[in-house]
This record gives structure tokens, sequence and C-alpha cells, in this order.
């Protein structure tokens, strides 16, 4: 096994505005070369070692980890035999626009703190979250054939959140018409001033109360929302390298300004869809994705699936080299109310080596003790049989979606 530092060490990061973003070279080796340089030089001292050239390399990361390894296998088709990419950075640009719209759709109802600006946590606060989770479980928890606090059919899931707005005389167990209006902005995802999309919309899951979703949009108790801190990093530095005026996520201008962050995506972003090499090759990709994300849009990675379809040579084709797994509930890379343990390098070892295409992962996880599911390949979910045991994932069959 071999890591990387993406090319630069910098333990002051988000203090630095991502400095290393302004030096080329570095810029270059964080966009998509580090992966390729490491990989090379381990390759070759393995050979040394072993005395004999190296018979498989899989590449493994969630989130910018799996942003590099969609990269290596768009730009670099031989280097891996396998690419497990989860909840992947691949479309960086655009998903740094909906960071700044999430900060300032929460903060337009949010009060003031101590230090003046807006306190996110207490614009959609915990019980808020909540509120909404128990809507959305009450209208799509069924929709799989079992009540059970997990959404697996997500694209029948067609959720209002103005069913959760205040009547008049009302104040309990409802929200007030401004948050209602904030939750369907976020989950519609960023527009410019004509209305046109700059990202994607967002699934409504079971996970978006949990600290893992939190964290990031609104921030918990003393820690900040993580959107607010590492966005102006990647604008200024990586985005933008140094150059023009800066770019905040609180003044963000969605016409402007996104037109700047977006300019950087041919190189950032990993969304090349020819992969007729990585197939010719005989490798796999193997992509999954928490639908409670609150960072990357598991709804934008279905697109972009949808996209690599049409690419090459239809569904059955793509399914040949590349499968994708949703995981209800589970945030970013994990956590959450979700069966958020598998194996998937496991499964994608056999897929390359046996030649055992997933037809199916089972999962467990902490937040279930004593249950089990199995993640099914998009456009497939788990469906209950209606007589099995509920916590068996035996008692489950991937069946195609119906919205």
């Amino acid at each position: 096994v071999v890591t990387s530092d993406g090319g630069h060490q910098d333990a002051s990061n988000l203090a630095s505005e991502a400095a290393f973003g302004l030096d080329p070279e570095s810029r270059k080796d964080y966009n998509y070369r580090s992966t390729k340089l490491v990989s090379d030089v381990a390759k070759q001292l393995l050979a040394h070692y072993y005395a004999r050239p190296v018979q498989r390399a899989y590449f493994m990361g969630c989130s910018n980890g799996g942003r590099e390894g969609m990269q290596m296998a768009e730009r670099y088709p031989d280097a891996f035999d396998g690419v497990l990419a989860g909840a992947p950075a691949f479309d960086l640009t655009h998903a740094a626009i909906a960071e700044a719209w999430n900060t300032q759709q929460v903060a337009s109802i949010s009060p003031k703190g101590a230090d003046g600006k807006p306190d996110l946590q207490r614009g959609l606060t915990e019980d808020d979250l909540k509120l909404v989770v128990h809507a959305v479980l009450e209208k799509c928890d069924a929709l799989d054939g079992l009540k059970d606090g997990m959404i697996f059919n997500t694209a029948a899931c067609h959720f209002d959140p103005s069913v959760l707005t205040c009547q008049e005389g009302k104040a309990d167990g409802c929200l007030s018409a401004a948050k209602v209006k904030v939750i369907a902005a976020l989950f519609s995802g960023p527009k410019d001033s004509q209305g046109r999309a700059l990202y994607s919309s967002w699934p409504f899951d079971s996970g978006l109360a949990e600290a893992g979703w939190r964290v990031w949009i609104t921030g918990l108790g003393p820690t900040p929302a993580i959107n607010t801190v590492v966005t102006h990093g990647f604008y200024n530095g990586l985005a933008l390298q140094g150059q023009g005026p800066k770019v905040e996520a609180a003044s963000f201008d969605f016409d402007r300004d996104s037109a700047r962050i977006l300019a950087a995506s041919a190189d950032i972003n990993a969304t090349a869809t020819d992969w007729s090499a990585f197939a010719r090759h005989g490798a796999k990709l193997l992509l999954y994705h928490g639908v409670s994300d609150p960072i990357f849009s598991a709804d934008d990675l279905v697109r972009y699936y949808r996209e690599l379809e049409a690419a090459n040579g239809g569904r059955q084709r793509t399914q040949e080299f590349a499968r994708l797994f949703l995981v209800p509930g589970m945030n970013h890379c994990s956590g959450g109310p979700a069966l958020d343990n598998f194996d998937a390098l496991g499964t994608l070892q056999q897929w390359v080596e046996q030649d055992k295409a997933p037809a199916r992962i089972v999962a467990t996880g902490r937040a279930f003790p004593g249950r089990s599911r199995p993640l099914c390949p998009y456009p497939q979910y788990a469906q209950y049989d209606g007589k099995g045991n509920p916590e068996d994932a035996a008692s489950f069959a991937c069946k195609s979606e119906s919205r």
C-alpha cells in the first residue's frame, strides 16, 4: 500500500488559502499528476523487492481521493486494474459553488452570533432537520416494501418540504415559511440570476439531521460549518490561483464569481465520459455514494453515470466496466443512519481477478445492529420480498428503480 500527500505539505492549508495552488507544478500535482508519479515509483520499488513485475494494481479513495481515482482512470487508463471511488469530488468546481449557495441560504434565516456573523446552526436547528427527516420517512420509507428507517427506492422519493409549513395559529411540529423556502432552495441546488442550474439537486433522505450532515451545512456548537472554512482556500488558492479579487462564500456572486471558478474545471474536475481505453485495458470502476452526503450530491453522480452510459455504448456495456452503488442514509464517505460497512475493495478485486461482476454488495453498520441489506448496482435498489426476515439481506432482491 502506498499513499501520497498530493504534491504538497501545507499544514496550514486552510489558513494559507491553499497557497500551494499559486505554484503551477504543485497545482498540477494536486489536480491529477501526483497519484501517477507516486504509483509509478511504488511499482518500481515493489518490482525490485519481489524481483518480478506488479501483477495487479488498485486505487482506493473517498471524497477528493475518489476524484483522484477517477482522474487516474480518465487520464492514465492503464495505470490501475481497478479503481474504487467513494463519494468522489469529481465535479469539484460546481460543488464548491453549491457550498457558497448553501451558506448564503442558511445565513438568510440565521440570527447573528457574538461575532456579528450569522449563526447558521440557529438558522436550521437539529430539531428543524429532524422534522424534515420524519416527514421524508413518512412519505418514502415504505417505497422499498418495508418501513425500517431506510429509503432504498431513492428515485421514487418525491418530497415537497412545503408540507411542513406552519399553518396559522400553529407553531409546533412545523416550520416557518422562511425555513421551508430555504430547505427547498438547498435541495434544488444553486442557480444564477437567470435561474440556470449551477450544480445539481440533492435527494431528500434519512441522514439529514445527523452530525455528519450538519457539521458541513450549519456547524456544530462552537464548530463552524466546514463549508464556510474550506471553500475560501479552494476559491482563491486553487481555482483562482491568487488572481483578481478574492471570493468568499458569504458574499459569493453566482453570476460573476461562478464564471471565474468554473474556468478551472478542465484541470480540477474528473468529468470525462470517454472511458473506452480504460475498458479496453480490462479495468473496472466501482463507485459508491451516500444518499445523505452533504458535500457532493448523489444526484450529481447519478447524472454523471447516465452520461457515462450514453457515451460508452449504453447501460449493459457500461456495467461491464463501471458500476455505481448508492448507500441510503450515509453521510460523506461514512456515518449517518446507514449500513456503511461493506467490502467494496474485496468486491472490486473479485470483479477484476475472477470476472465476478458485483450484482449486490452486502452491507452492515453500527447504526442498525444485527441488520444487513444488499447494496444494488444503479439503477436497481433493494426491495423487501414481503415474507423473509426483515433484518436479513437474503430477504431483499435488487429491483429496477421506479420513479
